[in-house]
């Protein structure tokens, strides 16, 4: 609801209802953010914004930057700043207002391609610019864990961040809120919109002030916001529309209607649907589930709430879980999945109109999502083991289908996770691990120690009858949750050898250590996880040079021969996997629709991976196979050195397709691509990282069992390398360029 909430705040500071203050005013306070609102304003804010982010995928180039800067003037300024991030999703977000946002998104995009694709490069940006909001979740997580490395204070609330901001400021813990007017629904006096750091300046809204201005009482003003849309309910389907008004004050005009009654608003709009998630919303606002100070997880007004809360909140997770959860170990996604019994697929950043990424979401990745949710099940109340997650796709939403979670009492790949209780002393007996750092490799780190066949066989550790709590340190949560991972993907037999999948990926690399490559990116675990992704992607039958959509989007490969073309799509889709080296600031470039939707293919499956990772490391704990009582950054310390927790962009392929396009081209009309990338740091360097990925994945490729990786499969790697190679070497042959540059 990122949009109503920058649309309250201009309405706000139209109407004269903004004040200001100095920054030292705030000066030994302790400010609780609204992380989800403070990202939008980042996204939203015309001096920090990068228009082109939907177009790209990925972080934020300047995000750091940004999160550093706010962070360091906090500190200047004294103050002392509390991280709150959305946790699970209520009952009033209901499918049919999530797939009407999703399909506004996508409509903005489709036209900025459209726009782009006509050569009005400025409309473009402009227009991209319109949905900055749409499909932050990877960047939301990605915040979460570099705000823990910077030391801040960060938590997930149960569901509502605003309303668990606002229970921390009513019992004193923080001093003021930062947010949106969700903050002043739950009941805040006031709340902080805005620090200017060049002024010195705080900006704050105070609650008595717009009631009076408004000539509202509070239950009213609660009414206007819900109508309008706020992060508790969508956007009255009335007023949800395209107009030059602010939804705030078309909400105020249905509610002078209907004599500032919201209820009575819905029954005139005669939308049952609405009314209903109406009808929830209020009961939530006055009843939020939030984390309470002696550590419980219930209620607002406890002593009123009525007995079926699941009805307008949720069902009910277990408190120890939702203690997981709440410092990052697992994330809201596939907890989500359980409670809502749903996973509702919304189109990906390109517009989802190629047959592969739907097939990919509806049926490829269905084993591995319900693999996930098993693990998950095991450990839950008996009431989710009979109770199956629906699968519902935006481009045939009327034909949902189960996902076929299996009885955890009859799931055997379950128990053999329960195997792996591996101490540090046993795996530190592993010659080839001692040089790998598990933290910053733990994929790599967790394939080494099983090379030697007699030492894996060792790893066989399953727990004695009466056993518990044999995993204690942070290092061996981090480890054994790898091996269940990789065993659960079929990289690790049941002797706990390495298997066909697992040697392939294992002389990936040592390709890539020789190449001094493994361990030497920013982060150090970008190489790995661009291999691991490029496996999982080839198993998926997805890593190849095929065309899609039909016809293909905008962006494909230009220069030379159909095989040129070839060679070259299937390369720049490799280098989607992996990041190029930008200034932090806004992306200025060529585009490329056609690799975006690679890049969201990828993007699926990277998360879909992710979610397993979570799983098992909630598991072991849920099982009692690891301490569970420990220092909870011990939980947001794993939960960050988990693999698949940052989505690359697809800046190092754009510059991939644009080098080997160039190369493709005839000598005297090749240009230099690096006057196409102003804000690239090293084109050469990045250009060397991307060989180093290919090289990586081919040698693991070529290393592969014929009864895994088909001869066809090999052949277009190995013809495409040696392409490649030649043209690597024609690069390095000085060739004059147009423009007389050099």
């Amino acid at each position: 609801m990122s949009a109503e909430s920058l649309a309250f705040k201009e309405w706000a500071r139209a109407e004269g209802l903004v004040l200001s203050g100095d920054v030292a005013e705030f000066d030994g306070a302790t400010i609780g953010f609204d992380a989800e609102d403070y990202l939008n304003s980042l996204l939203n804010n015309v001096s920090t914004r990068e228009p082109l982010l939907p177009a790209l995928g990925g972080l934020p180039f300047a995000l750091q930057q940004h999160v550093d800067s706010d962070l360091s003037s906090l500190e200047d300024a004294g103050i002392k700043a509390i991280f709150m991030f959305n946790g699970l999703d209520i009952a009033c977000h209901d499918r049919k207002s999530i797939m009407r946002e999703s399909q506004k998104a996508t409509k903005t995009l489709n036209e900025a391609w459209s726009v782009y694709d006509q050569g009005r490069g400025d409309d473009a940006v402009v227009a991209f610019g319109r949905a900055c909001t749409y499909r932050t979740s990877h960047i939301l997580r990605y915040l979460f864990h570099y705000l823990h490395k910077k030391g801040v204070h960060v938590q997930v609330a149960p569901y509502n961040a605003a309303a668990q901001l606002v229970y921390l400021d009513q019992e004193g813990y923080i001093s003021a809120c930062y947010g949106s007017a969700s903050c002043l629904v739950f009941g805040a006096d006031k709340v902080v919109t805005h620090f200017d750091w060049d002024t010195k300046k705080a900006s704050w809204i105070e609650l008595s002030q717009v009631l009076s201005k408004l000539m509202f009482k509070q239950h009213q003003f609660v009414d206007l916001c819900l109508l309008s849309g706020s992060s508790i309910l969508a956007t009255m389907p009335e007023i949800d529309i395209d107009a030059p008004i602010p939804k705030i004050v078309a909400a105020r005009t249905v509610l002078n209607r209907a004599n500032q009654d919201g209820h009575l608003a819905c029954l005139q709009s005669k939308d049952e649907e609405y009314l209903a998630l109406f009808r929830k919303a209020k009961f939530a606002v006055k009843h939020m589930v939030v984390l309470h100070e002696n550590g419980e997880i219930k209620q607002l007004d406890f002593e009123n709430a009525p007995s079926d809360t699941h009805e307008f909140i949720n069902t009910r997770l277990p408190e120890e879980l939702m203690a997981y959860h709440a410092h990052g170990l697992i994330g809201s996604r596939i907890l989500n999945w359980r409670t809502r019994q749903e996973i509702l697929e919304t189109p990906p950043l390109d517009g989802g109109t190629s047959k592969a990424y739907q097939d990919l979401v509806q049926d490829k990745l269905r084993p591995l999502r319900a693999r996930s949710l098993t693990v998950l099940t095991n450990r839950l109340h008996r009431y989710f083991h009979k109770q199956d997650v629906n699968l519902v796709c935006w481009f045939n939403e009327s034909n949902k289908k189960a996902l076929g979670i299996k009885d955890p009492s009859q799931d055997t790949i379950t128990k053999d996770a329960e195997s792996w209780h591996v101490r540090d002393s046993l795996a530190n007996q592993s010659a080839e691990a001692k040089s790998i750092k598990l933290n910053q490799s733990p994929i790599q780190y967790a394939i080494a120690v099983l090379s030697d066949d007699a030492l894996a066989k060792k790893t066989v550790t399953p727990r004695k009858e009466g056993e518990h709590s044999v995993i204690s340190k942070p290092s061996e949560l981090l480890s054994n949750t790898m091996w269940r991972f990789l065993q659960d993907r079929g990289y690790i037999n049941s002797n706990h050898t390495l298997s066909a999948w697992g040697k392939a990926l294992k002389a990936a690399f040592d390709h890539t250590s020789s190449d001094k490559y493994l361990g030497a990116t920013n982060p150090p675990n970008e190489a790995e996880e661009s291999i691991f992704v490029a496996f999982e992607l080839l198993r998926l039958d997805l890593l190849n040079a095929k065309q899609f959509p039909i016809p293909p989007y905008s962006g494909a490969p230009l220069r030379g021969t159909e095989a040129d073309k070839a060679h070259t799509l299937l390369i720049s889709r490799i280098a989607c996997l992996g990041t190029f080296e930008h200034e932090q600031i806004g992306y200025t470039g060529p585009l490329s629709r056609n690799l975006l939707a690679f890049q969201q293919l990828a993007a699926a499956v990277r998360d879909s991976l992710r979610d397993l990772a979570e799983v098992h490391a909630c598991n072991m704990m849920l099982s009692g196979s690891a301490v569970r009582i420990r220092d909870t950054a011990d939980y947001t310390d794993v939960g960050g050195r988990l693999p698949f927790g940052k989505e690359p962009d697809i800046g190092l392929a754009l510059v991939v397709k644009s080098h080997l396009d160039e190369l493709s081209n005839t000598p005297d009309r090749r240009s230099d691509i690096k006057r196409w990338f102003n804000h690239a740091h090293n084109i050469d360097a990045d250009l060397q990282k991307a060989w180093k990925l290919w090289d990586a994945i081919n040698a693991g490729i070529q290393a592969a069992d014929s009864a895994i990786v088909n001869s066809e499969t090999k052949n277009l790697f190995q013809n495409t390398d040696a392409w490649l190679q030649k043209k690597r070497q024609e690069a390095e042959s000085p060739i004059p360029v147009q423009n007389g540059e050099s």
